[in-house]
């Protein structure tokens, strides 16, 4: 448009507005001599109808506002429920909503960091099985991105104890679907091991959090499964919670915002 944007060397500019738009480079040297380079409808700008994001649904028509759950009924499948929560902070027409799906976690310990990070929470509501669990998502995941602006490239698993087990061996199994795990703790074992080193597409990545008071997990073994998986390419994170037993109260600890603060870096393009 004529007006200088930017003098330096690597520049970045936001367009607002979309469209097809050339840019000229101009370089001036140290004996005041100016040459300039046009580059003629160089960059493309497109309109997105349902605001930010990697993967945008672009879903609407969801009566479950924000700050609420949605009972989700599953006839026939396990408990017969999942209740999804609407953060206060879900906003379709600027950004996409994250989603972090629960094995065995509460949406309670989740709700203060859904909400500053506009992050829709799925509470699966089952226990150690896995069948149930499958078949949940397929379920639910159609209609959630139907009804909801979700962003299909930024999906999360959250589990503990035997729903943290169930997280990794999905998320090793599922690698095209998952951008990474959060387990408080669990382990996936050779059962995840086995896809994990035979994966040649996008990889996932693996937050682990286990207390070094925990009866049932020995943090060594939990930190050992970051370390073989590591070994295999993959990106891991390991977090002893010192003084902590099997179960890692958010309040106290804060684990779930740190495996955030670490995961959200991540989605399905990077």
């Amino acid at each position: 448009n004529g007006t200088i944007d930017s003098t330096s060397q690597n520049p970045t500019y936001q367009y607002t507005t979309a469209g097809t738009y050339s840019v000229k480079l101009t370089v001036t040297d140290t004996a005041g001599k100016t040459g300039y380079l046009i580059k003629t409808d160089y960059i493309t700008v497109s309109s997105s109808s349902g605001g930010g994001g990697v993967d945008p649904s672009n879903g609407s028509g969801g009566t479950t506002g924000p700050g609420n759950v949605w009972d989700f009924a599953t006839t026939g499948i396990g408990s017969g429920h999942v209740y999804i929560y609407i953060p206060t902070s879900y906003n379709p027409s600027v950004v996409a909503s994250p989603t972090i799906w629960l094995f065995n976690e509460e949406i309670s310990q989740w709700k203060a960091i859904a909400d500053a990070n506009n992050i829709i929470l799925v509470d699966l509501d089952e226990y150690n099985d896995t069948n149930a669990y499958v078949n949940k998502i397929n379920a639910v995941n159609p209609e959630l991105e139907a009804k909801y602006n979700v962003d299909r490239g930024r999906r999360y698993f959250a589990g503990w104890s035997a729903g943290g087990n169930i997280v990794v061996m999905l998320g090793s199994a599922n690698q095209d679907f998952l951008v990474a795990t959060m387990v408080f703790p669990g382990t996936g074992g050779n059962y995840a091991y086995n896809y994990l080193r035979s994966w040649t597409g996008h990889k996932i990545r693996l937050y682990y959090a286990c207390g070094d008071q925990d009866p049932n997990y020995d943090w060594t073994v939990v930190q050992n499964e970051a370390n073989v998986f590591a070994g295999l390419g993959y990106t891991t994170r390991f977090d002893k919670v010192v003084g902590c037993g099997h179960y890692i109260d958010e309040n106290t600890y804060h684990k779930r915002q740190d495996a955030w603060d670490w995961v959200k870096n991540f989605n399905m393009k990077n």
